[in-house]
């Protein structure tokens, strides 16, 4: 699975650049008291919380409880269609369930395709979607 995480975030920083990260303290995040930490896959901007994921539909959904509780407002989620099943029904999925505690407008899920070019399009899109202010590329 390494090389489908590396992957997705090689997608994410061709698409934003030096705004995404996928090290250091934004990354990282406590439940709280004795209750532990996470770890999600990137940040953008210092807005949007980010998570790549390409297994399973309940890891899918395992990731997006690590989305909707990063403390940042904005939440991407980049599906890699390699084990998830039906990339149409894990979108859908993803969507209904970030939809049940944000706004639409407080997230985006992006599926890759297998044109590279249109995937880092459909993220740059997503992210200016939630408020990126991209450079230009």
């Amino acid at each position: 699975m390494g090389k489908l995480d590396e992957l997705g975030k090689t997608l994410m920083r061709h698409a934003a650049g030096p705004l995404f990260l996928d090290n250091g303290p934004s990354v990282c995040f406590d439940f709280g008291p004795e209750a532990g930490s996470a770890r999600i896959d990137g940040t953008v901007a210092g807005l949007v919380a980010v998570e790549v994921e390409s297994r399973v539909p309940k890891q899918v959904r395992g990731a997006l409880m690590d989305l909707l509780v990063h403390p940042y407002p904005k939440k991407l989620l980049l599906l890699l269609p390699f084990y998830i099943g039906n990339p149409q029904t894990a979108v859908k999925q993803a969507q209904v369930i970030l939809g049940r505690f944000l706004k639409p407008t407080a997230f985006r899920v992006v599926c890759m395709t297998e044109d590279p070019e249109a995937s880092i399009q459909a993220i740059r899109t997503a992210l200016r979607e939630l408020g990126v202010k991209l450079e230009a590329g």
